[in-house]
């Protein structure tokens, strides 16, 4: 057989020492270790192993798998950490985006009467009321609720978000001629047999500002408020 290096004596220790190698196996084995002090010595442990005491032999398997389970439960710990970790930042992040937008998008924040100026209510041709709105404080109107509780009064009620804004606040809702239609008011309400006894702009509970009235006589629109409701309906 030819020379074996240290390497391959070494894999082939254990079967040598078992006496389960060939005999030219064992031959070439025992040539080497006759000229390798780092061989013998890795024998001499093997034996020195194989002959502790049971008690030390399960003491050491047990010592062993301890650490095995210390290093999954280190793992898994590890695992947990990123989890949680990563929940916690969708969530704190699904929080900044939420407030972002609660505070800065939706239009939950009622304008106070006393910033609405209500001008030149008029009755166009076609029997609708115009007016015209502007918001005295400057900032941007994003959306306008009308709503009636079926008693025949009807509320206009500029919302814009909780942070206001001034940009485009010249061109926005807030400031401008707006109209009240009757027959599409009528067409989207539960009981259109109940008629209309009022139209107020404003929050309900805010002292809103009286745009019409039954009775109320309201004078005829100029052309020039006509003309600005000629593409609308």
């Amino acid at each position: 057989m030819n020379k074996l290096s240290c390497e391959v004596v070494g894999d082939l220790l254990p079967l040598y020492y078992d006496e389960v190698c060939s005999a030219d196996t064992r031959e070439s084995i025992e040539a080497h270790l006759a000229t390798c002090e780092q061989c013998t010595t890795a024998l001499h442990k093997l034996q020195q192993s194989s002959n502790l005491p049971f008690e030390v032999i399960v003491k050491n398997k047990q010592e062993s798998t301890g650490l095995v389970s210390f290093k999954g439960y280190w793992h898994r710990s590890k695992a947990a950490a990123f989890l949680k970790g990563l929940l916690l930042a969708t969530a704190v992040c699904g929080v900044i985006i939420l407030g972002y937008v609660g505070l800065f998008r939706w239009n939950i924040a009622e304008v106070p009467s006393n910033v609405i100026e209500i001008t030149d209510v008029s009755r166009l041709k076609d029997g609708k009321i115009a007016y015209h709105v502007r918001m005295t404080d400057g900032y941007l109107v994003n959306q306008v609720m009308g709503f009636s509780e079926g008693d025949g009064i009807y509320y206009i009620t500029p919302m814009r978000p909780v942070i206001k804004t001034k940009k485009s606040a010249a061109i926005g809702l807030g400031n401008g001629y707006e109209f009240v239609n009757f027959e599409q008011l009528n067409a989207n309400r539960t009981d259109p047999s109940t008629q209309f006894k009022a139209i107020y702009y404003g929050p309900k509970d805010d002292n809103p500002i009286l745009i019409w009235k039954q009775g109320i006589q309201l004078p005829p629109a100029t052309d020039t408020v006509e003309a600005q409701f000629m593409d609308r309906d």
